[in-house]
């Protein structure tokens, strides 16, 4: 297959998207760790995550009755501890590796179940069958197209009134120099390695784009810890 875009027309191509989602598959321990956190060291890593459970519980109203999903399951260290406070929790990855390290996790969590994202940006699931949905470390690596794609369906699956936090980069303190890092990578990078780069969107793209897909952001729901920036996103209630 070769690429009929002006930019890439006669170049040979992946010849699918999951081709690319391979960079996120993993054989060893130190394999997983590079791909959940980069070069973060793990304890950090697992200290974050334990300290953003309440936060997301909060930010979401996650109570019993609630139906939850999770894009970017990782190795299911979150969905392990908020599986006992809903009714039920989604866990979709593009890996599959990941997927089958999220079933050990979260063995013995009988309201668990899982689903492969393969390039349909949650196409798959019925509609209006979730009341939130979280992504943490998944649309940092997303270009606006995917980001769009994948807000357009999340309004589709979530209730009327439903809820989706995720992070997304801007410029800032903690990011810009994270920024250079890739730009000398870029050149002559392999598709695969591309797909797993960071993406900088910014936080007016990311709300325009939110907008294109019949999202709201919830009121003081932004959060931009040196660039790396938290947005809960809300699916309108229908109207009368």
């Amino acid at each position: 297959m070769t690429s009929q875009t002006p930019a890439g027309k006669g170049v040979r191509m992946p010849r699918s998207v999951e081709e690319l989602n391979v960079v996120w598959e993993w054989d060893d321990p130190e394999g997983m760790q590079v791909r959940l956190a980069g070069y973060q060291p793990r304890d950090e890593y697992l200290r974050d995550r334990a300290e953003r459970i309440d936060q997301l519980a909060a930010a979401l109203s996650l109570n019993p009755d609630t139906d939850l999903f999770e894009i970017g399951s990782g190795e299911g260290v979150m969905a392990r501890e908020l599986a006992p406070r809903v009714n039920s929790l989604l866990c979709a990855d593009v890996s599959l590796s990941f997927l089958e390290k999220t079933r050990a996790t979260c063995e013995g969590r009988p309201n668990v179940t899982y689903h492969h994202i393969r390039n349909d940006y949650l196409a798959g699931l019925p509609d209006a069958s979730f009341d939130a949905g979280f992504a943490l470390n998944v649309f940092i690596h997303l270009n606006a197209f995917e980001v769009y794609l994948y807000l357009r369906e999340i309004r589709r699956v979530l209730r009327p009134g439903g809820r989706f936090l995720f992070n997304y980069l801007d410029f800032g303190e903690v990011t810009r120099p994270q920024f250079h890092e890739y730009v000398k990578s870029y050149p002559g990078a392999h598709p695969v390695a591309v797909k797993g780069f960071m993406s900088w969107l910014g936080t007016d793209v990311v709300r325009k784009l939110a907008a294109e897909a019949g999202l709201t952001p919830v009121p003081g729901s932004h959060d931009d810890q040196g660039g790396v920036c938290f947005l809960t996103l809300c699916r309108e209630q229908e109207a009368a």
